[in-house]
């Protein structure tokens, strides 16, 4: 994923030794093993590099968005096209912290500079390299340029033994908490809220019943549903009696 690698020539894999598949590891929970995907060996031969390029960018791009991570595409494809300078050895791309973390590991040559590798015009791609990539250097500062904007961060570190890892993490996309629903202001006086209430506990209920239960005279028990029909907090059916309605129920949930 770095430098010049000498296994980059027209040799056949008989003559050289042919590494495992590239893998990708989704870290669904934290405690428990990953979910591992290996990639079809026959993508391994260099003439099917570009579609090894393609096929890791697209699948850990969907199952890192199926996490919910926010990082886009194009981070994914300048990683894994990065992966050409290591021939795709030991290739294993970690998908965590519900997908706003991609670590993309290799066996590769490894990268002497790390600093000199974030900035823009520095690279080590050759002719073989050039074949299947850009090779102008542009990679890992876009990489970090776009990670930067996101405000997160780009880590280059050496593997254990060879090669290089590549950790992008980007914050978890905020969750903007909805506003507790505020009560319309119907301007309820304190009998017509306990009406409201009782057409709850009694549904269907009529003027005659209210009134008996809040010692009102029937013409004001009536004139108290009417008004919250009119405001849309009760319905009634066809023999006049009232049933409270969604928008009552959440006028209640509101207020109470």
């Amino acid at each position: 994923m770095t430098t010049g690698d000498p296994t980059l020539d027209s040799a056949p894999w008989g003559l050289v030794a042919r590494p495992d598949p590239p893998r990708i590891a989704v870290y669904d929970d934290r405690g428990s093993p990953p979910v591992v995907i290996s990639l079809e060996d026959e993508l391994l031969a260099p003439e099917s590099w570009p579609q090894l390029i393609e096929v890791l960018t697209s699948r850990s791009f969907e199952l890192a968005r199926g996490q919910g991570g926010r990082l886009p595409v194009q981070v994914f494809r300048e990683l894994m096209e990065n992966l050409v300078h290591a021939s795709f050895r030991g290739v294993v791309v970690s998908i965590l912290d519900r997908g706003n973390t991609l670590r993309v590991t290799d066996c590769g040559p490894g990268i002497p500079d790390k600093e000199a590798a974030l900035r823009p015009g520095f690279t080590s791609a050759d002719a073989q390299v050039k074949r299947f990539i850009r090779g102008v250097g542009s990679g890992l500062s876009l990489v970090q340029e776009i990670t930067t904007a996101l405000g997160g961060k780009l880590l280059l570190e050496d593997n254990l033994g060879c090669g290089t890892v590549v950790t992008v993490s980007v914050p978890p996309e905020e969750k903007i908490p909805l506003a507790a629903p505020s009560a319309p202001a119907y301007n309820l006086s304190q009998r017509q809220l306990k009406t409201l209430l009782l057409t709850v506990e009694l549904a269907p209920v009529g003027p005659t019943r209210i009134a008996q239960e809040l010692g009102v005279s029937t013409s004001t028990a009536y004139r108290d549903l009417q008004f919250l029909e009119e405001t849309g907090l009760v319905s009634s059916d066809d023999t006049g009696r009232r049933s409270i309605t969604d928008a009552g129920l959440a006028y209640l949930d509101a207020l109470l």
